[in-house]
């Protein structure tokens, strides 16, 4: 045979092959050092927000002078996907999503410029704020606690936010520390007194109260720089400030005013095991590591705990590079393990010395794949990890195939260099076949847009890459090997020796007992299935209805993306709007004591942190709303795999000993979101009156409660403050008072007059000049407050307005312009599924909706998921007609590639069939495995067919071609079927919950596959005797 052509030089080259194999191996090592660990891939976060403060403002003003009017603006924007908005007390927010591929730059800069051309905005609002939300990952937080102050908190935690910084942490937020104010408190009866205004007390106090620059004097002599260093930074030195500086009185600030630094108001408050605590988050950018960031965080604590004053704590808790190292060792671990099994069959199937090159083209092959998968930008992750799982057996296909077909020529008699060379050229063309409909079959999951297919992408693209490099290592390197490992050893010696002798022995067994089975009772059963081709096509069928008849019968469930169970649990208190925060105080208390009795009555031993946020609840993804009358309980429970109480059933019991108490609105316990973002039951509500929306969102909330195995239900449209309406009476109007005026003195007494704003080192201190606290609480001196006229004089505010009552909403929210509430609902996945909770839904809502003139639609993971399912059935399209074409290349027919590609039904039977034993729902990982296992299965027919035309070039009748090629395929189709399962076999019967998410994919393709490869070798030769025969008696009427 010449040696001419590339595969001629890589078989007979000296060192070509070897160094192209150093060249993959190296590559990959750096691809792997260089690539970042996280717990998912990296995707884009294409938000745009806008947040415009309007300090007390109700919402329903701030919804009607800042958030319409802006969206009015902003929904023009080029590429705007959605828009949604909040309008609560004192702050309108915008949140802009822009299509996939929009640049963000482009996109803030749009929007920027819409919000500064926007000229009518409240004279009291602040300027607004246009950002991009920039992703950050968690690493861990850590909580200080113990005896101190707050402000003694605070010092030491910027102390350690600057050295964790300095350390290389990417990003540090500070929470529990209070916001710091100057009150100057000035009593009604001074004002009217002293014949002064709040806000001419706050123009006095900031015209005083400065640092101000002057420039430079005496330049001809020598030059001085002029400044006034005036700025008071202490309750004293606000108390100097004189009053009336014209005349002959000494009165200063703090002669009439009670002046004091204290916390802001609606500030969020800290509790951890009795004492106040201030919690620093650590995260990681996007493009950081994070094991390497946990790493930074372990050796500052290390260092750090010597060094702490006597009776400070330092604690660590949800640390999310904990979960990623646990679920990342748990996946290489399998990995492992199914690299073993796999090496188990290789060294069975195949002659040692051949089955060690197939096995050496594994790591190869990974390496060469990881270099590639690093140069696209790719990360060390959940979904890439389980890829490669994924692609352990498959990695070895077209190695087995090539080294098989040489080991078999070879036993014919050819050379060891002819014998390699032949198969690297005989198979070229049906392993890349293979591969490319391998590759069809996974490049359509490219397609899939939206959130999942950001973070599913990984397992097509790592597929692709492994693929390829398995195409270069089989063909370039491993014939190179194979011409060695054919060539007489070394006698082995020694203890050597007498281990490879028994290892050969065994597998010289094995070798004989399958052969004995290929030549006996299986050659029997093909002729015995081409005999009866009626019946066997027709049992092949029975098992399609079988499993058309499971899934319409909703035996086999469908969950989209379900998640691991989670360790975090928050527990949100709600009080009626305006209730003391004293209150709240108090039931926080209450529900730490229930808390602690639930973990005795389960047996103890089950919580890691308890932290206590008292004026703050946590919503999906850290999303936060704060207030008085507001509160919440983060609780992190010990790993779910060393525990067997299951979190519904620790929430049922807690929720059993909470008692609540008068005044309260909702408690709420769930589960913290993992995964991608939104609910699985979100039903979004539209309409024009509030009052109503409201009225059906509780009427939905109703609904959805009465739904087997819905656990709880929210919206997020709460009643507010109870209001009261001022509007001037006649004699006001004729005082020559107006709305604003009142409305400014209104707000300067109750929310404050904002004097100045100053910086204290890292800190923005606000000086507010307001009533005093006694006054501003009591709704009785409201009617005495005292109202200055345009001349000087007062009037008592009873005598200039009238009040009406009115009940407001905490907050306003839009979907795309129009008024909206979406309401949530929590599930308990081993009850139900979402998919069976929204239609049960659905069978109601028409009725609500004309009841109440609302409008609905399915919104969070649902809209995600319909568009996912969306791009996977135009995936599916496409990449069965590139499958299709490439066959029609491989074969030059229009028939036989139908014929190759019928088995891809069998094995979608095989994968339902997984499922439905395993007990498990479909998910969309399980749609993934689907899509991967039709071009895996169809290598097989690909080899098959392949090996039949070629016994009928050689003369065999039909059947007796077909039943020799699936006769003298066995051994290749059994190992490259048995390689693939072996390799998630290990994954498939992984009990912990961690990894139950992927075994739904692991599952389609491990029982797809091994109940294709049955029916590979007896249908399709069925299927093929059947299409000859239909071409000959054509023929033959022809003729």
């Amino acid at each position: 045979m010449s040696s001419t052509g590339p595969l001629g030089f890589f078989v007979r080259h000296k060192v070509a092959a070897n160094l192209l194999m150093l060249i993959m191996l190296m590559g990959g090592v750096i691809g792997l050092s260089r690539m970042n660990i996280q717990f998912f891939p990296t995707f884009a976060l294409d938000f745009v927000t806008v947040q415009v403060i309007w300090n007390g403002a109700a919402a329903e003003d701030v919804e009607q002078a800042i958030t319409i009017p802006l969206e009015q603006r902003l929904r023009s924007l080029q590429n705007l996907k959605t828009m949604t908005s909040t309008s609560a007390q004192g702050v309108s927010s915008i949140t802009l999503e822009f299509r996939e591929g929009t640049d963000p730059i482009v996109a803030l800069d749009d929007a920027r410029q819409q919000v500064d051309e926007f000229r009518n905005l409240p004279a009291a609002a602040e300027k607004p704020e246009v950002v991009r939300v920039a992703r950050y990952d968690p690493i861990a937080n850590l909580l200080l606690y113990g005896p101190f102050e707050p402000h003694e908190l605070r010092s030491i935690a910027n102390r350690m936010e600057d050295d964790l910084l300095n350390h290389g942490v990417d990003r540090i937020v500070i929470n529990g520390v209070p916001e710091q104010q100057i009150s100057i408190e000035v009593p009604n009866a001074e004002l009217r007194r002293l014949g002064m205004s709040l806000d001419q007390l706050a123009t006095r106090i900031n015209a005083e109260s400065r640092d101000l620059p002057a420039g430079q004097a005496g330049e001809q002599d020598s030059a001085r720089e002029l400044r006034a260093i005036e700025q008071r930074r202490d309750p004293q030195a606000f108390g100097s400030i004189a009053l009336q500086p014209e005349g002959d009185s000494h009165l200063r600030l703090g002669d009439i005013a009670d002046i004091r630094q204290e916390p802001r108001r609606n500030q969020v408050l800290l509790r951890y095991d009795g004492y106040p605590a201030v919690e620093l988050q650590l995260e990681r950018s996007e493009d950081g590591d994070s094991l390497e960031s946990a790493k930074i965080l372990n050796d500052w604590l290390q260092d750090i705990r010597p060094t702490l004053p006597p009776q400070l704590q330092i604690h660590a808790y949800d640390q999310a590079w904990q979960l990623i190292d646990d679920r990342i060792r748990l996946l290489v671990n399998n990995g492992l393990s199914g690299l073993v099994l796999v090496l188990i069959l290789l060294y069975l199937f195949l002659p040692a010395r051949v089955a060690l090159w197939v096995a050496v083209g594994i790591p190869t092959a990974f390496l060469a794949a990881m270099a590639v998968f690093w140069v696209i930008g790719g990360s060390i992750n959940m979904i890439s990890l389980f890829a490669l799982i994924m692609a352990l057996g498959v990695i070895v296909d077209d190695a087995i195939v090539v080294g098989e077909d040489a080991d078999a020529h070879h036993r014919n008699g050819e050379a060891s260099e002819r014998a390699s060379e032949g198969a690297a050229k005989r198979m070229l063309w049906p392993v890349v076949a293979s591969s490319l409909t391998t590759i069809a079959a996974f490049m359509p999951l490219l397609m899939v847009g939206g959130i999942f297919g950001n973070i599913l992408g990984d397992i097509p693209t790592v597929m692709i890459c492994v693929l390829i490099a398995s195409l270069l290592e089989c063909f370039v390197v491993l014939p190179h090997h194979l011409r060695e490992a054919f060539r007489p050893g070394k006698p082995r010696t020694g203890r050597l020796a007498a281990v490879g002798n028994r290892l050969d022995s065994i597998r010289a067994r094995f070798d004989r007992s399958f052969n004995r089975f290929r030549d006996g009772q299986f050659r029997r059963l093909s002729q015995a299935a081409l005999a009866n081709r009626g019946t066997t096509l027709a049992c092949a069928l029975v098992s399609v209805v079988i499993t058309v008849g499971l899934l319409s019968s909703g035996r086999i469930g469908f969950s989209f993306f379900p998640t691991p169970e989670p360790q975090v649990l928050y527990a949100n208190v709600s009080f009626v709007a305006g209730t003391p925060r004293a209150s709240m105080v108090s039931f926080m208390r209450e529900l730490e004591q229930s808390l602690s009795d639930t973990e005795q009555a389960l047996g103890g031993e089950l919580i890691l942190t308890a932290l206590t946020r008292e004026g703050e609840v946590l919503g999906d993804n850290g999303v936060a709303r704060q207030g008085d009358n507001l509160g919440s309980m983060m609780v992190e429970l010990v790993s779910p795999d060393h525990r067997d109480v299951r979190n519904k059933a620790f929430i049922r019991e807690w929720q059993r000993r909470i008692q609540p108490p008068p005044g309260i609105e909702r408690i709420n316990i769930t589960e913290q979101q993992s995964g991608p973002p939104g609910k699985d039951v979100d039903i979004r509500l539209t309409g024009s009156e509030p009052q109503q929306l409201k009225e059906a969102a509780d009427a939905l909330s109703v609904i959805l409660a009465g739904i087997e195995g819905v656990v709880s239900t929210d919206d997020d449209m709460t009643w507010g403050r109870e209001q009261l309406v001022y509007s001037l009476t006649p004699y006001g109007q004729a005082l020559g008072l107006s709305i604003e005026s009142v409305g400014n003195q209104l707000r300067a007494a109750y929310d404050g007059r904002l004097a100045q704003i100053y910086q204290d080192k890292r800190d923005e201190i606000e000086v507010r000049v307001q009533l005093p606290r006694a006054e501003r609480e009591s709704l009785a001196s409201l009617g005495n407050l005292n109202i200055r006229l345009d001349d000087g004089r007062f009037v008592p505010l009873r005598q200039v307005v009238t009040f009406t009552s009115n009940q407001g909403f905490s907050a306003l929210r839009h979907a795309d312009a129009q008024l909206a509430t979406d309401v949530t609902a929590d599930i308990d996945s081993g009850q139900t599924t979402a998919g069976v909770v929204l239609k049960a839904a659905a069978q109601e809502l028409p009725a609500l909706a004309s009841r109440y003139n609302v409008r609905y639609s399915f919104e969070g993971r649902s809209v995600d998921q319909q568009e996912t399912l969306a791009d996977m059935r135009d995936g599916l399209i496409i990449g069965l007609l590139l499958m299709y074409a490439v066959l029609v290349w491989v074969f030059s027919s229009w028939s036989t590639p139908l014929i190759v590609m019928s088995v891809i039904p069998l094995a979608l039977v095989g994968a339902l069939l997984g499922h439905w034993v395993m007990g498990l729902n479909l998910t969309i990982l399980s749609l993934f495995g689907l899509f991967g296992l039709s071009g895996i299965v169809v290598n097989n027919s690909i080899i098959l067919v392949s090996f039949y035309q070629e016994q009928r070039q050689r003369g065999l009748a039909v059947n007796d071609a077909l039943n020799e090629a699936v006769v003298q395929r066995l051994r290749a189709v059994m190992l490259t079927s048995l390689t693939t399962i072996g390799g998630l076999l290990p994954l498939l019967f992984e009990t912990s919950l961690q990894a139950q998410f992927l075994i739904p994919m692991a599952t389609s393709i491990a029982f797809g596959l091994g109940f294709s490869t049955l029916l590979v070798l007896l249908v399709v030769p069925a299927l093929l005797s059947m299409l000859e025969g239909w071409k000959e008696r054509r023929a033959g009427g022809t003729a």
